[in-house]
């Protein structure tokens, strides 16, 4: 019969023996996709291969058809014009908008796999920012579509990004900003995390490790320092349009960031800059990604593009990814709305 202290020796070696083979498998991801000849570069951010469950969190989108979700009016040809001729090589939302904040914000979803709610909710922020000409700059918070959205999933164990976008045009956010922040009807309530800290100390704010319990649906401004009344603080949409990849870089230039729905595999979490490409790894599931724009480096085209992981993953939260190959199925479905003020 084990004693408690050995039984607490033995889920020690158990936890150490486990992180240390994730480890290894994700330097041996790093090595491989170091000596690939691709045009992005891996390293080790401290995210196991198996905590990716408390962070990648979009349904839907599937290629086998059981499992659907493509939500707004579908943009075609006449709907929207290219303007390939007059189109620019590179554009970034965040120099040409540079007083919309919140372009350039990157949200950390902490342990909850809420990457569906937190990129759609922030596309819509910048678009209200951009429609009012600059005169709305608070951050809107993805807390309400979260916690109150039974459409969209079950909330930190995932959801629908296009069910998301549905909920902005029906039933409205509210301003909140991160974690703490006091800012806004209602500040986000998971507590972030870090992805390139393990700290046994600090158990909420390790990634992966715990996963955050979806915070109840509240309608109402829980902030005490925030005045104006909830239903007043409520912003909607008019129209979703789900956008080809022939028409999506208009729509970004003239109305500003859309989001896109992306296969996630283990490579991915080792990325650290350049302009991603899967190269090795197994898949993991899906997320939704905040579109801000394109480019072209050393000729290679590229989308650039802001994830939710915290600015301590990636390139400071933001990423590259491979434009014109599909790449992770990035290009099937890019989603935007505009809209009221």
């Amino acid at each position: 019969m084990l004693r408690n202290n050995e039984i607490l020796l033995l889920l020690l070696f158990c936890n150490i023996w486990l992180s240390c083979n994730a480890n290894f498998k994700l330097q041996h991801i790093v090595d491989h996709v170091n000596r690939a000849n691709v045009p992005w570069e891996a390293g080790i951010n401290q995210l196991g291969t198996s905590d990716y469950k408390n962070i990648v969190g979009t349904w839907g989108f599937q290629q086998n058809g059981k499992e659907i979700d493509i939500i707004g009016h579908k943009v075609h040809n006449s709907d929207a014009d290219d303007g390939s001729n007059d189109m620019p090589e590179n554009f970034d939302a965040r120099n040409k908008w540079f007083e919309c904040v919140s372009i350039g914000h990157i949200w950390n979803q902490g342990n909850c796999a809420a990457d569906w709610a937190i990129s759609v909710t922030s596309a819509i922020n910048d678009r209200i920012c951009i429609k009012s000409k600059k005169n709305i700059t608070a951050f809107y918070s993805p807390q309400k579509m979260l916690s109150c959205c039974d459409d969209c999933g079950d909330g930190c164990n995932g959801g629908y990004s296009g069910a998301a976008w549905q909920y902005w045009m029906k039933r409205g956010l509210v301003t909140g900003g991160d974690y703490g922040s006091n800012e806004g009807c209602q500040p986000w309530l998971i507590p972030p995390c870090n992805h390139t800290i393990m700290d046994e100390r600090s158990p909420s704010y390790m990634c992966g490790k715990y996963k955050s319990e979806t915070p109840k649906c509240t309608l109402n401004c829980y902030n005490p320092k925030y005045s104006k009344p909830f239903l007043k603080d409520i912003s909607k949409g008019v129209r979703i349009d789900w956008n080809c990849p022939g028409m999506i870089r208009n729509e970004l230039k003239k109305h500003g960031p859309a989001t896109a729905i992306m296969r996630v595999y283990e490579d991915f979490l080792t990325y650290k800059s350049g302009i991603y490409q899967h190269v090795t790894g197994k898949l993991l599931g899906q997320i939704t990604v905040k579109v801000i724009g394109w480019g072209v480096n050393r000729g290679v085209q590229y989308w650039l593009a802001a994830n939710s992981w915290g600015t301590s993953w990636g390139d400071k939260g933001f990423f590259k990814i491979r434009r014109g190959y599909n790449d992770c199925l990035f290009e099937d479905y890019f989603i935007s709305g505009r809209p009221v003020l």
